[in-house]
Parts: structure tokens; sequence; C-alpha cells
């Protein structure tokens, strides 16, 4: 198999859209801001090391934000509203931010009556700040732990614990101010707040406001310089921004992730995922391993397997979209709020849509991994054939560990009880019966029925062969893709017709789609 190098910028990348989802930051909201930082840093001439901090900073700022944020929940309600209020605010100024707070309260209490309701935000607005200071604190740890788990450098790592510091020294936790504040902070604290108030007021409007609060939340000099260089050095960022340019902007030497660095970069996203609420901490990480686990017995080809590892660790990215409160409810859902909640694995799969080419698979397993046989999953409603054997697994995997996890609206079942639950969804034609077994045997649990061979009994190869055959590629294309000898992927070629008893390509094919191995519109003409 050949050798796995990622961008640790492309998993920067997955963690500044996960972290503008649980912020409720408009489109591209961090990228945007590394774009702008970039020019800004370019305009000031500060040091590669400060541009190399700034880079990181922009899409990691708010990479822990998930802690504690049942507590903010319980608190203020809705987080991302919350959150969405005070996007570009100045947080120095008190009156603003009690009006903010209120009004938070006022939407946490809309059913109670008006004298109750007054009663009920004065007592919220007096532990508010109490309240809020030691999330905003973890929130600045647990930056800091996800940057070491990336391989970042103490100096950034430095940085991300300094989040929510201000120039004026009116910032949280520590009301650092001047100097004391790094300068890749500062930068990207006036960067950030710059694309929001854009997006709020124009760019005329953004001028006015930084300048204003120069030797405020900002450092005078550099509020001045954006204020008088609006114009430029917003021009082009109300777009989207892709792949392409964030890597681009990356300071030299850019930096590579081998598969084992890969592994611990997905866990890490994993574990920021999980962080929100208590019940879901390391979920992720075991849909991961029983995905994995039950792909090897079936003797899935090792990139499905690998996608199967890193698309578990990060299946559940896109219900960051959807409020704490909504996930914490011990009753049923209203539809709108179902509806939102369906379809966190459209976000999920956009999450990784700018990842590359190791992107792609994950991509789909992560769409689908909601989707059943008979077309009663979500959101999609798609059937058995648009689902390969990887994404099968992973639906067999998040059902059957999900079951075991306690939720506020049900206790945990033991993990016979989830087997049984499992293979009732079995026989009710929603998962698949290969797959299940598979997950349930790697778990420990007796099995009904023999773990399934590989298709055919053909190895992970053949299948990795028939699967480039049903795409349209012919031996030779088939012997460059996999790095093989022409004569060693006729070999294959010619055993893989052997097992399923066919002669031709078409009929190959025919048998790959009808197996999952292909989904419909991936076959090349």
């Amino acid at each position: 198999m050949a050798e796995v190098s990622i961008r640790r910028a492309d998993f920067m990348m997955v963690l500044a859209y996960a972290s503008d989802l649980a912020t409720g930051h408009s489109r591209d909201f961090a990228l945007k801001s590394c774009v702008l930082a970039m020019r800004i840093a370019e305009l000031a001439g500060v040091s590669d090391e400060v541009r190399r901090n700034a880079y990181h900073q922009s899409m990691l700022r708010y990479v822990g934000c998930n802690a504690d944020t049942d507590l903010l929940s319980a608190t203020f309600g809705d987080e991302i509203a919350l959150r969405q209020d005070l996007v570009g605010l100045d947080m120095g100024n008190r009156a603003e931010l009690g009006r903010v707070f209120v009004q938070a309260f006022k939407r946490f209490y809309y059913d109670l009556q008006p004298d109750a309701q007054a009663r009920a935000v004065e007592a919220a607005m007096s532990q508010a700040l109490a309240v809020a200071r030691p999330v905003l604190t973890a929130h600045c740890e647990v930056a800091q732990r996800i940057g070491e788990r990336l391989g970042l450098s103490e100096e950034i790592r430095c940085n991300l614990g300094q989040i929510y510091e201000r120039w004026d020294g009116k910032g949280l936790p520590r009301g650092l101010s001047g100097e004391d504040v790094l300068p890749a902070v500062r930068l990207i604290t006036l960067a950030q707040d710059a694309i929001a108030l854009s997006d709020a007021v124009g760019i005329d409007g953004m001028a006015e406001t930084v300048a204003s609060r120069g030797d405020g939340p900002y450092e005078a000099g550099l509020a001045r310089l954006v204020s008088a260089n609006a114009a430029v050095l917003m021009e082009g960022i109300g777009a989207t921004v892709d792949r392409e340019t964030i890597l681009a902007l990356e300071p030299d030497p850019p930096v590579t992730l081998d598969e084992g660095a890969c592994d611990e970069a997905f866990l890490a996203i994993a574990d920021m995922i999980d962080m929100r609420m208590p019940f879901t901490q390391g979920h992720s990480r075991m849909v991961s391993e029983l995905a994995t686990g039950a792909g090897k017995r079936i003797g899935l080809p090792d990139p499905d397997v690998r996608a199967l590892r890193w698309s578990g660790c990060i299946h559940d990215i896109g219900e960051l979209v959807v409020p704490v409160a909504t996930w914490m409810r011990n009753g049923p859902l209203s539809v709108r709020e179902r509806d939102a909640a369906q379809l966190h694995a459209y976000y999920g799969e956009r999450a990784l849509a700018s990842f590359g080419r190791e992107g792609e698979a994950m991509a789909a397993l992560v769409l689908r991994h909601h989707e059943r046989l008979d077309g009663s999953g979500y959101h999609r409603k798609v059937g058995g054939s648009d689902l390969s054997p990887a994404a099968r697994i992973l639906a067999a995997a998040e059902a059957f560990q999900t079951s075991r996890e306690e939720r506020p609206h049900r206790k945990a079942l033991s993990s016979e009880a989830a087997a049984a639950q499992l293979r009732a969804a079995v026989r009710d034609g929603c998962i698949c019966p290969d797959a299940a077994e598979a997950v349930l045997s790697f778990a420990g649990q007796p099995s009904r029925r023999a773990v399934p061979r590989a298709l055919a009994g053909m190895t992970p190869r053949e299948i990795e062969v028939l699967r480039l055959i049903a795409a349209g590629l012919t031996a030779k294309e088939v012997a460059r893709k996999l790095d093989i000898s022409p004569k060693t992927a006729d070999h294959h070629i010619q055993s893989v017709y052997s097992k399923i008893g066919v002669t031709t390509r078409a009929a190959a094919a025919l048998y790959a789609v009808e197996h999952g191995l292909v989904r419909p519109g991936e076959m090349q003409a």
C-alpha cells in the first residue's frame, strides 16, 4: 500500500470548519481570517515567526470551544445563538456584554411569565461571568492540548493559551495586557473581528469600528493600519476560500504527517467533537475501533480499512452545527430540530470536501453513516445499492456503539442487549447482516452466523483490482494505479474473473455494483 502523507494544514482546515460550526460563525470564517491575517502580517512587516504563529492561530483559535459546552448551555441556553450574538462585539464594554447576556437569558426563559422571567434573568446575570470564566479557561487549555497532539511547537501552543486576551487587559482568563499579549494573538483577534464586522456592517463600517477600538481590544498601530487599508486587505475575501489558497499561505517549510501522525490527528479531532457533552466522551474512538476491526475481519482492502478508521473518528463532526440543548433534551425533538439534527451527515461530508484525495473516501462514508439498506435512514434516504461494504460496516458500528451509551432520553443498553437490538435491525432489513456480524464478532459477542469471508474468497488486493476494473480501468491502468507490473495486474484480473465466475470486464463490473463495491455513477463510460 502506498505511503500516506497528508499536510497538517488539511487537519487544521477540518478543525477550523468544525469550530465555525460550533461557534455559529459564517461559512469559511476561520479560513477567511487566515487570508486576512497573512495580508495584515505582510503589510505590517512582521517576522516569519509571527507569521507562522498567526497562520496556525487563525484556524485553531476556537478549537477548544467544545470544552464544557454543556455547562454553557445549561446557563445560557442555545450556546450557538449566544456565540453568534458575541461575534464582533467589544467584550470589554460591559454594557454591550450585559445586553447580549440579557438577550440570551430572555431567549432561554421565553416560556416564563414576565415577572418570573425578570427574576430568572436577574438571578442568571449574577452568575454569568462566574460560569463563563472557567469555561473560557478550559477552551484555552483544550486548544493547547489539541495543538500538542497535532505536533505544534510550544510557541504556537502558547498563543492558543491566550485566545481571549486583549491589548487593554480586559480579556480573559488572565487579564494580560500590552506586550504580554503575544503578537500573533493581537493580530488574529483583530483579523477575526474584522471579518465578522465586515459581514455585519460592511468594509467601511468595519474600518471605522476598528479605528475606534485602538488601544482597547487592539493594539493602536495595528488598528490604524487595518483601518487605513481596509478595502485592499478585504479584497476578494467575501467569497469562499479554497484549500489551495490556504495551503499556499502556509509558511515554509510546509509540514506533512505520516500515517501514524495522521491517526493521532484524527483521534484529536474525535476527542474535540465528543467533549461537547459528557455522554458522548469517547464515542467516536469506539466507533472507529469497531469499524476498523470489522473491516479487517471481512477482508476489506487496506485503503478501505484506513478510510473506516479515520471516518469513524470524525463521523459526527456535523453534529456541532446543532445546539447542545437539542441533544440534551429529555424528550422528543420538534420537526424542525429533527430535520436539523439529521443534516449532520451532510455537514460532516462538507467538512472533508477540501481534504484532498484521502478525504473523498472518508466523506462518502461520513455522508452515509445513518443510511439504511431499506432506505429508511437519513439524510438522503438511499438504499443498499448506494452503500459500499465499508459504509454498511460504519452504519452498523455506529448503531451498536450508540445504543451502549446513555442519552438524556434513555439508559444505556448492555452489550448483549445492544447486540440483540442490532440483529433486530438486520431482521427488519435496515442493517447489513454481514456488517452487523463482523462488528459484533469484533466486539466479543457470540456470533449467530459465520463471520463473512471476503467476497468470493478474494484477497483485499483482488477486491481493489475488481473495483478498478469496474471503474473502467484497463490492465495497464490498474498496474499504474497500484504500482505493480502489468503481468501482476493481469494475473490479479484473471484470478478475480475465476473467483467470481465471469470472463468479461462488463460482468465483473456488474458483480462489483451488485455487491456495493462501486456505487452507481462512479463507473466510467
